[in-house]
């Protein structure tokens, strides 16, 4: 009696093992949940801080602040130090903000703070100047 081993093509069976073992792999990862997630409340998805722009004398940046629930909160605005250079109270239901920060030599790291009864969001940037000379010569 020969060895049922001696009938089957080796090369098929191999490839054909590898194939059921990357199926089976890829399906058991697919399900998988991540190992880390980050978690987003509702009201940290409300917050959108975005520059602009710049002007002669400042930084421009537009705050949006979608306060569904029209509940009171506060905008603070902080410099480098952590210092509130800016405090007012809203109660918006849908809040935005042309915010003007005052250009500085070197970077700047101002942070946008909403802060509700329940939640502070804040949102931080960094701004470094970068000067540059552009030379555009033409042949005449």
């Amino acid at each position: 009696m020969k060895s049922v081993f001696s009938k089957l093509n080796f090369r098929r069976s191999a490839s054909a093992l590898a194939a059921v073992l990357l199926l089976s792999f890829g399906s058991a990862y697919a399900k998988s949940s991540p190992i880390i997630e980050i978690i987003t409340s509702p009201a940290d998805q409300a917050v959108t801080v975005n520059y602009v722009g710049v002007t002669e004398t400042s930084l421009v940046f537009r705050l949006d602040y979608d306060n569904k629930s029209a509940e009171k909160f506060w905008l603070i605005v902080k410099n480098d130090a952590g210092d509130v250079v800016y405090e007012q109270s809203f109660k918006d239901a849908h809040f935005t903000r042309i915010i003007h920060i005052p250009k500085e030599e070197g970077k700047i790291h101002p942070t946008f703070v909403i802060r509700t009864s329940n939640a502070q969001i804040e949102r931080k940037f960094e701004v470094a100047r970068k000067l540059s000379e552009d030379y555009i010569v033409t042949k005449l």
